[in-house]
């Protein structure tokens, strides 16, 4: 019997670190998106569309913007994110960041009516593997923003390659 409690206990230990781990990485995660989605939205504003966007979180909290090399102004959406991508992946596996964050303009069917939208899409991952893609739909009238009803998908945890 002593065996038995013994068991629950150990696991209940395991799955209490288990959640607490996933809470920071969701944390820091949503900490990222914060720093973020404001960049975004100026863009939107200001110009109507917005550039992707690369950023992270260090391991000491401070944050990072990924920055564009003027090569990148002729280069495609999809080509600015690829490379993105392949610098978030390279701070991941040389343990600077703890959390990515990759910020792009998409189109997607609104859960509630299937409908298209616009959206601002923020792909984040974390070194935990935690992924997720939050979608921030908005429709512009004007230089005005007006956004819709956040929702989030599973993400690809692409960027931090576990073990």
């Amino acid at each position: 019997m002593k065996a038995f409690f013994t068991a629950i206990l150990l696991a209940c230990l395991f799955f209490s670190a288990t959640a607490q781990a996933q809470s920071q990485a969701q944390r820091d995660a949503e900490y990222l998106q914060e720093f973020v989605v404001p960049f975004a939205r100026l863009q939107l504003e200001r110009r109507g569309a917005f550039p992707p966007i690369g950023a992270a979180l260090k391991s000491n909290d401070d944050f990072v913007l990924m920055p564009v090399h003027k090569t990148a102004v002729s280069m495609l959406p999809k080509e600015l994110i690829e490379l993105m991508q392949d610098a978030l992946i390279q701070g991941a596996a040389d343990g600077v960041y703890k959390t990515t964050a990759l910020v792009y303009d998409a189109t997607v069917p609104l859960p509630s009516s299937g409908k298209l939208s616009d959206a601002i899409a923020v792909a984040l991952d974390h070194r935990d593997g935690y992924s997720v893609i939050t979608f921030l739909p908005y429709e512009l009238r004007g230089k005005q923003v007006h956004m819709g009803t956040p929702f989030t998908r599973q993400g690809t945890a692409s960027v931090f390659k576990q073990k």
